[in-house]
């Protein structure tokens, strides 16, 4: 793949001697040293065409890397295919950890580059229905689970005490868009978002000028639940999926290759992640047990009133 740098630099020598002929000629240097003069940066373009040619230079280069590591990456997820068919799990499993190392290993803003983000959730994919580990995001038994925890609890009494006004804010707004969001998350299998621009284009929210889309009901809850249901497939926990919706699964994905933790609160105990979102999974669970707790109160309230002023319905009809 390092070809395409190979042909920038052709391109630079035969660009140098299109545009500074005369320069070549006075000088009287051979070809050798004239090549020794141009890699030494003395080309004689003018300064823009040479940063610009550096510039892509360089942009090549790094494309070549990436497309190496994914070939890498492509490899080792094969030999783990292979492995799986012969019924070598332990053996394909290691070989899919390698794949998955191997995407990591490049920096964080090279991960969310075009494609290499979207190729290391496929291969996540990939491994978790192989290893048989693949589930539903919303399946019995695999829901957002409100551990009883003392973090969450302290965001529980934020709520009903300090923070009660905020609350009341938030189901105002909630009221307005609750059926919309609900509907849009039962269609994308998960169950007003902020999004960082990079976040928002990956999920189809336009963004040009006036026009901002992440600040559009509809289609930004459409594209958190697509990002939601993205996170859980690649870490298989909704704690987890959770936390890298607030930091970024790059950065949560590198704590678990550093550590080898693959739990929340372990993260959380130790520091591994930042404070902002040590402090946003609790309160998000927190916010999740109230909502919970409100719905069932609303509950019985309608059932209490339905009891006292219409008689009891028929066995057998439709809706007890």
């Amino acid at each position: 793949m390092r070809i395409f740098a190979h042909i920038v630099v052709f391109l630079e020598l035969f660009l140098a001697g299109l545009i500074a002929p005369a320069a070549r000629a006075q000088s009287g240097a051979s070809a050798p040293t004239q090549a020794a003069s141009q890699q030494g940066g003395q080309t004689g373009l003018p300064k823009e065409t040479q940063a610009m040619l550096d510039r892509l230079r360089q942009k090549l280069e790094r494309e070549a890397e990436i497309a190496e590591l994914l070939g890498r990456a492509h490899s080792l997820h094969q030999e783990g295919v292979a492995m799986s068919k012969r019924g070598d799990r332990k053996g394909a499993e290691v070989k899919f950890d390698l794949a998955r190392q191997t995407i990591l290993s490049i920096e964080e803003e090279v991960f969310y580059e075009p494609g290499v983000r979207e190729y290391f959730l496929k291969l996540s994919r990939d491994i978790a229905a192989l290893t048989e580990d693949a589930a539903l995001p919303f399946a019995p038994g695999n829901q957002i689970s409100v551990a009883d925890n003392g973090q969450v609890q302290r965001f529980i009494k934020y709520f009903r005490g300090k923070g009660r006004d905020g609350v009341r804010v938030a189901l105002g707004r909630l009221n307005r868009y609750e059926q919309m969001m609900r509907k849009v998350f039962r269609e994308e299998g998960v169950g007003i978002w902020q999004f960082v621009r990079g976040t928002g284009r990956r999920y189809g929210l336009k963004q040009s000028g006036a026009l901002d889309e992440r600040h559009d009901p509809e289609k930004s809850t459409r594209a958190a639940a697509r990002y939601l249901h993205d996170l859980y497939e690649m870490f298989g926990d909704w704690h987890l999926a959770l936390a890298a919706y607030n930091a970024g699964e790059y950065r949560v994905l590198k704590v678990i290759e550093k550590t080898g933790i693959k739990d929340f609160w372990h993260m959380s105990g130790r520091g591994l992640l930042p404070q902002e979102t040590i402090n946003y999974v609790p309160a998000v669970l927190a916010a999740i047990a109230i909502g919970k707790q409100g719905v069932e109160r609303n509950h019985v309230r309608r059932v209490a009133r339905t009891n006292s002023t219409k008689p009891a319905p028929e066995v057998g009809r439709e809706g007890n």
